[in-house]
């Protein structure tokens, strides 16, 4: 009989270690502790008023469930938040800041990327308190005025003026001729010099 209760008792102690432990240990088993990976390059500059895109790939050992871009354009102000989007299934998220929502005197953008997985694990590129910054740099080409470019003189003349100048040649040297000949009655020439000069 003794030993029976003893068999009962161990087979209850048994149920009731399976039932409190187990769980747990097969909890801490599928527990995800592991942050999502971002591998981002800076861009160290872009052209003031141009879209800027940002790009980084987000990888985790479960699922990413979201990745954005906080960002500014003074250090006074607060970062501002965007989402972004995965490329079809290649894991790079990306999102762009239009010229028009850039202030017309910024000289830079400071940012930093953050990525959560499906258990709230987080995983930062960069700072709030140390952000990642691009230069905003205004292109040579439209700085400023444009200055108009002076065509090349040529110490030759042209071919159009070339023609010009034979035309009128042609012309003035048929009046005379034809003044002097009278009609072409007369049988002795008049010797005529034709100088014809460059027009101003």
């Amino acid at each position: 009989m003794q030993d029976f209760i003893n068999t009962r008792l161990l087979a209850v102690l048994i149920s009731v270690v399976q039932l409190f432990s187990l769980p747990g240990m097969a909890w801490a088993q599928q527990a995800d502790i592991d942050p999502p990976v971002i591998e981002f390059e800076a861009v160290s500059s872009g052209n003031a008023g141009d879209s800027q895109v940002f790009a980084a790939t987000v990888a985790d050992n479960a699922v990413v469930q979201s990745v954005s871009l906080y960002y500014r354009f003074a250090e006074s102000t607060a970062f501002d938040k965007r989402s972004m989007t995965m490329l079809g299934t290649s894991g790079i998220y990306t999102v762009s800041i239009t010229g028009e929502e850039q202030p017309t005197d910024s000289t830079f953008i400071q940012y930093y990327i953050e990525a959560f997985d499906e258990a709230g694990n987080r995983a930062l590129q960069g700072f709030a308190f140390d952000p990642i910054e691009r230069q905003l740099v205004t292109p040579v080409a439209t700085a400023g005025s444009q200055v108009p470019v002076e065509p090349i003189e040529s110490t030759g003349m042209s071919l159009n003026r070339k023609i010009l100048y034979g035309a009128v040649g042609l012309l003035v040297i048929g009046v005379l001729a034809s003044a002097a000949g009278g009609g072409g009655s007369s049988s002795a020439g008049v010797p005529v010099t034709v100088v014809v000069g460059q027009i101003p």
